[in-house]
């Protein structure tokens, strides 16, 4: 396949690679550029998520238009009254919508990817002004988070409104679907739950592992626990303070010497300011991987998502045992006490722990299991084979 000039549109700049999607974006880009393609990037950047002044890279042309993605309570009250996701609408904005037109006029592209369902909006923009081939990124199926995420809130007031927006999003994500002839699933879980809704090509393109993180060798000796995320994505919030109030207290009364090391961006204040016995919180950090390696068990309790879990492939990558819910190894075809440890409820979590603590040994076991497992499946060559899978 010779070389080809693509346009990939993101709701988020890919760099710094501070949270998963923004990992799975970056992926995406590099390798298309590592095998000779001309890519140019057009990307939203936000409050939240802020562009790097300069990016340069070989083959790259790299655009960035700020958009006020922000909620706002009368954005959302007035949502009410129109039959639209709130999710979604906050993404669509005039002024990445006259960059793409531009962008669209002024370069004939053989591709256009869309980078996650937050540039669903601007397909019809993309279909008026170009011949290219498109392909729809899936980084999750969002309208699972929107329906998980009112399953477990306790406000019925938000619950009610939270499950409206569910419904809604269900509706555009399934009619994005069936709109683009070519999807790229994150995970073979999602394949297969988007095949039921559309006949569109599916074909499952995930994240891989840097060869770095794979040839890291193990030094930490001592068990304790981890956990590194975005503090501020609310199930990672969600998940650390379950595990905080329900799990923590009941293990240090079990294992006096147990330690968790909390990490991440975001972090919120509730959570910096938490004192609890054996609680470490060392807030954002500018060494991710680095503070990684220099813990043993992740713990990673979360009971609301989609697609799949980076900080655990990074982790897997780098011989780390895992402890994690099923929702949290979707798209990881794990084995419970080879590769990974499962757990679902406070009890499972505290006796996993309490395993943990008492062996060391299998604890290196899975580790290693868990780095052979990502050798084998999340491999830099896999993705650029499926890469030209997807772009024949």
């Amino acid at each position: 396949m010779g070389a080809k000039k693509i346009l990939i549109l993101s709701h988020k700049p890919p760099y710094p690679k501070n949270d998963g999607g923004c990992v799975a974006i970056a992926q995406v880009l590099e390798r298309l550029t590592s095998i000779g393609h001309e890519v140019t990037l057009l990307t939203m950047e936000t409050h939240k998520h802020p562009s790097p002044v300069n990016k340069h890279q070989n083959q790259l042309t790299y655009k960035s238009v700020f958009v006020d993605t922000r909620i706002r309570p009368m954005g959302a009250l007035k949502n009410l009254f129109t039959s639209e996701s709130y999710i979604l609408s906050r993404f669509h904005q005039s002024a990445f919508d006259e960059a793409l037109k531009d962008m669209l006029k002024s370069n004939t592209f053989d591709d256009v990817i869309f980078e996650s369902l937050f540039t669903s909006s601007y397909y019809k923009t993309v279909l008026k002004f170009s011949k290219a081939k498109l392909m729809y990124r899936s980084h999750n199926i969002e309208h699972q988070i929107w329906e998980n995420k009112s399953r477990f809130s306790s406000n019925p007031l938000t619950k009610t409104y939270l499950k409206l927006q569910a419904k809604r999003l269900k509706r555009e994500e399934i009619n994005f679907w069936n709109s683009i002839p070519k999807i790229a699933s994150i995970s073979n879980h999602d394949s297969k739950e988007i095949t039921k809704h559309t006949k569109a090509k599916i074909e499952t393109l995930p994240l891989y592992a840097d060869e770095q993180l794979i040839m890291q060798k193990e030094q930490v000796a001592k068990v304790d626990f981890f956990h590194l995320g975005a503090m501020d994505w609310t199930p990672n919030q969600q998940a650390i303070e379950w595990l905080l109030n329900e799990v923590w207290p009941s293990l240090k009364e079990k294992e006096a010497r147990a330690e968790f090391h909390l990490a991440g961006r975001g972090m919120t204040e509730k959570l910096a300011k938490r004192i609890q016995e054996g609680l470490y919180n060392h807030g954002e950090v500018s060494d991710a991987l680095g503070f990684i390696s220099d813990h043993k068990v992740m713990l990673v309790p979360l009971f609301v998502g989609s697609g799949i879990r980076v900080k655990i492939i990074e982790g897997m990558a780098m011989a780390k045992c895992i402890i994690t819910t099923t929702k949290g190894a979707q798209g990881i075809s794990c084995t419970h006490m080879e590769n990974m440890l499962i757990a679902n409820t406070k009890e499972e979590f505290i006796e996993m722990m309490s395993f943990c603590l008492h062996n060391p040994d299998e604890v290196d076991r899975m580790g290693e299991n868990a780095r052979h497992y990502v050798r084998e499946n999340f491999s830099q060559e896999k993705v650029e084979q499926q890469l030209n899978t997807l772009l024949a």
